[in-house]
């Protein structure tokens, strides 16, 4: 075989080995990319899904937050409602009480109003206050007044829908049987009662 034939063959055979090598070399690399790009592929679809989870999750914090702050808006609300209808009624009876106490019948349980109070007293005196309306139907009945319980005597005016406060100076006590007094004594009471019956059922 002529050298210049065989040196021929030794340089294919190096130059194959290389491409063969070569070859190998850039498949490994193509397969190296891909796994890397793979890799960062799904890194990204992770962190996408994550974003997402994070996402929903804030959603559904806000979602939450907006539903309490509404429901929280609702009910106060709703207890502010209530407030002005128990309010509303509370007028409304003073009004109806207003109507009382310019009625014929109201002259008669003024007068029943007062003698039971002087009894409630005990002392040996009393004075009789009232509004000036009042004390003007009382003065028809001092006598009598006077007749059944003594020392009774009118007092001055005070500021009252109806109704008495009748006060033994000597013992220092009272007895407000005014309309006024007994609403503020049983405000509570009565408003939960009010409240009973305007909103039981209800929630």
């Amino acid at each position: 075989m002529p050298i210049e034939k065989g040196a021929q063959l030794i340089v294919d055979d190096i130059l194959r080995e290389a491409r063969e090598k070569a070859g190998s070399i850039i498949q490994e690399a193509k397969k190296e990319a891909r796994t890397i790009l793979d890799a960062a592929q799904l890194g990204a679809k992770e962190e996408e899904k994550q974003e997402m989870k994070n996402a929903k999750i804030r959603g559904e914090e806000m979602y939450e937050g907006i539903l309490a702050e509404s429901r929280m808006r609702a009910k106060k609300e709703i207890l502010q409602k209530r407030e002005e209808l128990i309010n509303e009624t509370f007028k409304k009876a003073e009004t109806s009480l207003r109507k009382y106490c310019s009625s014929q019948r109201y002259e008669e349980d003024l007068l029943h109003m007062t003698m039971d109070a002087i009894k409630k007293l005990g002392g040996s005196r009393a004075v009789i206050q009232a509004n000036r309306r009042d004390l003007k139907i009382l003065e028809k009945h001092e006598d009598r007044l006077k007749r059944e319980f003594g020392k009774v005597s009118l007092g001055e005016t005070i500021k009252a829908i109806g109704g008495i406060k009748v006060i033994a100076p000597d013992l220092k006590i009272e007895v407000d049987e005014t309309f006024d007094g007994r609403m503020r004594r049983e405000f509570e009471t009565l408003r939960m009662r009010v409240a009973k019956i305007l909103f039981e059922g209800l929630k």
